[in-house]
């Protein structure tokens, strides 16, 4: 019987001896303390409240923290019918949660970036590096990744996140800028936090700061919504 070994287990295991020393297994990811977030937003009790493509901020993480969204829940009570809110940050609007009601008292669990992140990036023939990379937080050493023109059981094997580039085991067969890409293997991990109140939470890079999306209908006056959430911190 063969006994394989998972990424963690590989890097914990070392080299041999003389050997170069293999990539820390990252504190967010292993052993990490899981650390607590909550944010409540009550809408007003009469006149405006966030209307469709209004935005509700909840606030930042911390950089290098794996969002739990499987320990996480977006809580509510009862609103207006077809109200929906989503949960991502503003490159990926509902990285955490798809649009949902809140029409009837209730909570969803985020946890769309559980496994399956996606991103941007430009690809090369022959290279195997991905170069202007967006959604940073989605391409992670050791994940699998996938997109046009990535050969088929890619992985990736190392990032620089200050020039948002990474590299995969295998060449691109295609050149494309922007392409859209999946990878698969765990939490989306923030990377960056320039969302600030002089730019109106604005910024199209961050990906730190937790945003729902009103769709559907305003919400309703008075309804009180809370996130509460988990993450692991670098």
């Amino acid at each position: 019987m063969a006994t394989f070994y998972s990424a963690e287990q590989t890097i914990i295991s070392g080299p041999a001896f003389g050997a170069p020393p293999s990539t820390r297994v990252k504190v967010n990811k292993l052993n990490a303390r899981v650390r607590y977030f909550e944010s409540l937003f009550v809408a007003p009790p009469s006149g405006a409240a966030p209307a469709i493509a209004d935005k509700i901020v909840w606030g930042k993480l911390p950089l290098g923290a794996r969002f739990l969204g499987h320990l996480s829940k977006l809580y509510w009570n009862t609103g207006t019918a077809s109200c929906t809110l989503n949960l991502g940050d503003n490159i990926v609007p509902a990285r955490h949660l798809a649009a949902t009601a809140i029409t009837a008292t209730g909570g969803a669990v985020p946890e769309a970036s559980a496994l399956i992140n996606t991103g941007v990036g430009d690809i090369t023939t022959g290279s195997n590096q991905i170069t202007n990379l967006k959604s940073v937080g989605a391409f992670q050493v050791g994940f699998n990744i996938a997109g046009t023109g990535i050969p088929l059981g890619a992985v990736i094997t190392a990032i620089d996140r200050n020039s948002k580039s990474c590299w995969i085991s295998s060449n691109a067969t295609a050149t494309t800028a922007s392409l859209a890409i999946t990878t698969n293997g765990g939490a989306y991990e923030a990377t960056d936090d320039s969302n600030s109140v002089a730019n109106a939470f604005a910024s199209t890079t961050d990906d730190a700061t937790l945003v729902s999306v009103v769709a559907g209908a305003q919400v309703a006056n008075n309804q009180v919504i809370v996130l509460k959430g988990a993450y692991a911190q670098d």
